[in-house]
């Protein structure tokens, strides 16, 4: 090819290269909800933020919980759990007996991907499959085996580290598409519940019963839906509680 029909084409790629610098340069629209532009932090990671959410997602398959993943701030949110620390996810974990009664669960999780807005979060997709082999025990009630087998909606998760690598926050069980499965649109540990035979839990934000049982259990220190006040970490600003409705920003 002679030289003079190669101008062109390095021209072209010398555009593209422009093109494709400016779009990365420009900075991201600011968070309308104050918590999720702080957790930004200085939007470098000094890390691989996919390559670590997949090893720690991994670790939970394998019983590899170790505490050295979580940051001292750290907060788990989902559609209705939360905002909760992780010394208090910690305590209701052990509690999660029932879990037992479902020893073939099996997790497919899939789609990791970086939030364009935030270099430090990763989202994932997650799908639960079980069987009911086994008596399930929640708080002392007995739920008998019945064979059942549990497919749950396909629900989203996140992960967000901070700039020393640790998890600060995490959402989990966001659900996709409510028609999928057969748990009455209910994801991840509320739809092993609902297969085991406690379908009057609901999992939806804004119910308002749902809400109450809440306190009363916390009234009855039988397990929180959420942290204490002074236990949640001073960057976490949602009001929100457990199964209330999202507050508008």
């Amino acid at each position: 090819m002679r030289s003079s029909n190669l101008l062109p084409t390095l021209l072209s790629v010398v555009a593209v290269a422009n093109n494709v610098s400016a779009f990365s340069s420009v900075e991201s629209p600011k968070s309308k909800m104050p918590m999720f532009e702080y957790l930004k932090f200085d939007k470098k990671p000094q890390f691989d933020v996919l390559a670590k959410t997949k090893e720690y997602v991994q670790s939970q398959k394998v019983g590899n919980m170790s505490e050295d993943w979580y940051a001292d701030d750290y907060v788990l949110r989902g559609p209705v759990i939360g905002p909760i620390s992780r010394k208090d996810l910690r305590d209701n974990q052990q509690g999660l007996g029932f879990v037992a009664a479902f020893p073939d669960i099996k997790i497919d999780t899939f789609g990791y991907t970086i939030d364009p807005e935030n270099p430090y979060r990763c989202f994932y997709f997650q799908r639960w499959r079980a069987t009911h082999i086994e008596d399930m025990n929640v708080a002392g009630t007995v739920y008998p085996a019945s064979g059942k087998e549990m497919e749950t909606p396909v629900a989203t998760f996140c992960a967000v580290w901070n700039p020393e690598g640790k998890l600060v926050y995490e959402q989990v069980g966001a659900v996709v598409d409510r028609l999928e499965g057969n748990t009455q649109g209910k994801a991840a540990v509320f739809g092993l519940l609902h297969t085991g035979g406690l379908t009057s839990i609901s999992a939806s934000p804004g119910d308002k019963v749902f809400n109450f049982i809440q306190k009363i259990g916390h009234f009855m220190n039988s397990g929180r839906s959420w942290s204490k006040e002074e236990d949640i970490p001073k960057w976490w600003i949602s009001p929100s509680r457990g199964a209330e409705g999202t507050e508008q920003w």
